[in-house]
C-alpha cells in the first residue's frame, strides 16, 4: 500500500512538472515551436517518462483547453442564455480577468488564434446549452444570441487588454444589459431605457490591483 501511495505521489508530481513546463513554454514561445524533445530537456526528464503520462504535446494542449472551458462552465452553468446575457458576459469577463499571463496570451495573441478558436468552440457549445430548452425562442434568434455571447465577450475582453486594462466595466455591462432588454422586448413589450453613466477619465490599473477592482466594479 505504501509503495503504491508513493508511486501515485511520484506520478502526480511528474504530471504537474510536465504541465508546468508546458505552460511556461507557451508563455515564452508559439505552440508550434514546442516539441517533446524541448519540453523533456527543460523539465529534466526523459522521453520515456513523458510518454508514460502523455501521448503527445496535443494532449497537453487539450487538457489546458478543457481546464479553461471548464472554469467558464462552472461560472455560468446555472444561467439562462435568453434572460441572463449580462450575467454570462460578466462571468466571462471576470473569469478571464482573474487568470494568469498564459490565459491572456491565448485569448489575445494572434499567434494563438488556433487555440483561442478551439476554446471559443467549446464556449459556443456551452452557450448553446444555456438556451436549448427555450422552445418559445426561434432557432434564428438562438443563433444570434449564441453569436452575440461568443463574439462580444471575447471582443470586450481583448479590447480591455489592448487598452491596458482600463476599468470601464460598468459601462460595458450596461450595454450588455441594454442589448438583452432589446431582445426581450418581444415578450415584455418594453425597450431599454438605461442611460449611460457620465464620462470619466480612465486610468490604467496596476496588475497587482486589477482583480480586486474588477470584483468591486462587476
Amino acid at each position: 500500500m505504501n509503495a503504491q501511495k508513493k508511486e501515485n505521489i511520484r506520478t502526480q508530481k511528474t504530471c504537474a512538472l510536465i504541465r508546468k513546463t508546458f505552460r511556461e513554454m507557451l508563455i515564452e514561445m508559439d505552440y508550434n515551436q514546442i516539441s517533446i524533445k524541448k519540453l523533456t530537456e527543460r523539465a529534466d526528464i526523459n522521453r520515456r517518462t513523458f510518454y508514460l503520462h502523455y501521448g503527445s504535446i496535443d494532449e497537453l494542449l487539450n487538457e489546458l483547453i478543457d481546464e479553461i472551458a471548464d472554469g467558464y462552465i462552472k461560472m455560468t452553468n446555472s444561467l439562462n442564455g435568453y434572460y441572463d446575457q449580462r450575467e454570462i458576459a460578466r462571468a466571462f469577463l471576470l473569469y478571464f480577468a482573474q487568470q494568469d499571463e498564459l490565459h491572456e496570451k491565448i485569448i489575445c495573441n494572434s499567434n494563438f488564434k488556433y487555440i483561442s478558436d478551439r476554446i471559443n468552440r467549446r464556449i459556443s457549445d456551452i452557450n448553446q446549452g444555456h438556451i436549448d430548452d427555450l422552445g418559445k425562442v426561434s432557432p434564428y434568434l438562438k443563433n444570434i444570441i449564441i453569436a452575440y455571447l461568443n463574439m462580444s465577450c471575447l471582443g470586450m475582453y481583448r479590447r480591455w487588454v489592448a487598452d491596458k486594462k482600463r476599468f470601464f466595466f460598468h459601462r460595458i455591462t450596461l450595454r450588455v444589459t441594454c442589448v438583452g432588454k432589446i431582445w426581450r422586448k418581444q415578450s415584455t413589450g418594453s425597450a431599454c431605457m438605461d442611460r449611460a453613466p457620465s464620462r470619466q477619465t480612465a486610468h490604467p490599473i496596476p496588475a497587482s490591483t486589477s482583480n480586486a477592482l474588477l470584483e468591486r466594479i462587476l
